[in-house]
């Protein structure tokens, strides 16, 4: 075992200061205590197990759950009137719901995929609400294109979960008790704007601890190379723990005059590993996430959602910092995934929401002026109405908002709502077997996330192939 201090290299790029270590280990072994045991009894890594075999070569594919029609569909209405089921709602019968906006925005995106064909490295960065904090169908997509073109990490994910349901595909994630969580409208973390990428995790409690490790039977997620650990420096800030499978922890102080972005990268033999952070007790850390990776060519997908949220929680975020995180992740495309919840805000009018989309978007051109960009739109929606179910009508007024915006800013548009059938598709879902929408007609079940990943799939195959 070996002990390391970071920094080793130590340099500045917009405002952020970025360190970096190495560890390679002596044995290539994981931790054996499990999450539940870490979080009855405190860590415990005095003993180990193996790591896992290595990923199957090719990398499979993942299942599609097949879709049989609903036997009989609801009566539906929309605006207390009476209308049709949707005529095409099964995803094999739907058509191709493209990307929309000038070409020459939907041919960066066509060129980055054109790109991977050619053994090059990407990243997408998928942010929104709870669709993509679950990372169901972010998952799904991400466990499509690392298939296709290599698995080279989980990407940005927060290992302490934010709320209960969060969870990620493909990495296990593990945290005790007791971290204050800050995100955009929670009301018990701190009274600042310093979010990140949109949710921090703070403690001061050398108890508390946190970890994500590799997988141990999914084919995709069962290595990495490198970690970016993206932290708060601050004055009077205590220092990070940043443990390795079951070697000495790096020490990572956090102190610093200015209020600033840290990224510390952690560079590892290629394997399965365990990364555990634990505050020294000196002092408070706060942790904005860890990107997972691997080197070489293939695809990252970062999935970055809280539940519940709007695209104008973005305008509440530290600028400097945001612009920091986002500059250090460098995605080639980036998604804004939004709107179900501005759809619910039902005294939230459209023209506040265009404008606080274009504020939104501006604050992202500013931090990333050339990228390609995709607004997706919410999806379809129902509600109890009667004795049947009714249309969420505020749904494709906010898909009109974001196609109208969209193009002032150079990003295309994609439609959910109507990549799933338009109106009452949702109500439709619901009764398919197996069902593909949630009993809430608002989420999706794991199958109707895969579904429409397949959907999302065909639209960036088809900016491959066409521009």
């Amino acid at each position: 075992m070996h002990f390391y201090l970071a920094p080793f290299l130590i340099f500045s790029f917009i405002g952020a200061t970025f360190w970096v270590a190495s560890q390679h280990e002596e044995h290539l072994e994981l931790p054996e205590q499990t999450c539940k045991q870490a979080k009855s009894n405190g860590l415990d890594y005095s003993t180990a197990i193996p790591s896992p075999s290595p990923a199957p070569d090719p990398l499979p594919f993942p299942n599609l759950p097949e879709v049989e029609p609903a036997k009989k569909i609801p009566t539906i209405y929309k605006a207390g009137r009476r209308i049709r089921p949707p005529r095409a709602y099964i995803p094999y019968d739907l058509p191709l719901q493209p990307f929309e906006g000038a070409p020459v925005d939907i041919g960066k995106i066509g060129q980055a995929m054109r790109d991977l064909e050619r053994g090059a490295r990407i990243r997408m960065s998928f942010f929104g609400a709870s669709h993509t904090g679950g990372d169901y169908w972010t998952g799904h997509i991400r466990r499509i294109l690392q298939a296709r073109y290599g698995d080279i990490g989980h990407g940005f994910t927060m290992p302490v979960p934010m709320y209960r349901s969060a969870r990620a595909h493909d990495i296990n994630l593990c945290a005790s008790e007791g971290w204050t969580k800050d995100y955009v409208g929670y009301q018990d973390g701190h009274d600042d704007a310093y979010y990140g990428l949109g949710m921090a995790a703070s403690s001061s409690n050398p108890e508390h601890f946190t970890w994500l490790e590799t997988t141990h039977q999914n084919p995709i997620g069962r290595n990495f190379d490198t970690l970016d650990l993206f932290l708060l420096a601050q004055p009077n800030a205590g220092t990070v723990l940043a443990q390795i499978d079951r070697n000495e922890p790096i020490i990572i102080p956090t102190e610093s005059v200015e209020t600033e972005l840290m990224q510390t990268r952690i560079e590892v033999l290629e394997g399965s590993h365990r990364l555990t952070l634990t505050p020294a007790g000196d002092g408070e850390i706060r942790l904005f996430g860890v990107s997972v990776e691997n080197t070489g060519p293939g695809v990252l997908v970062d999935a970055i959602g809280i539940r519940g949220r709007e695209a104008r929680t973005w305008l509440r975020w530290d600028t400097e910092i945001f612009n920091s995180a986002i500059e250090s992740l460098n995605p080639d495309i980036v998604v804004l995934a939004y709107g179900t919840n501005e759809a619910n805000s039902i005294d939230y009018t459209m023209e506040q929401y265009a404008r606080d989309l274009r504020r939104v978007l501006s604050k992202l051109r500013e931090a990333q002026p050339d990228k390609a960009c995709i607004l997706v739109g919410p999806s379809d929606r129902g509600k109890s109405y009667k004795k049947g179910f009714a249309v969420w009508e505020r749904t494709s007024l906010v898909a009109d908002v974001q196609r109208e915006v969209a193009p002032e800013f150079g990003c295309v548009f994609w439609d959910w709502h109507q990549a799933m059938g338009g109106d009452g598709s949702m109500i439709a879902w619901r009764y398919t077997d197996p069902p593909l929408a949630a009993a809430d007609l608002i989420h999706h079940t794991s199958a109707g996330y895969a579904h429409i990943a397949e959907r999302f799939m065909e639209a960036l195959d088809d900016a491959a192939v066409n521009y």
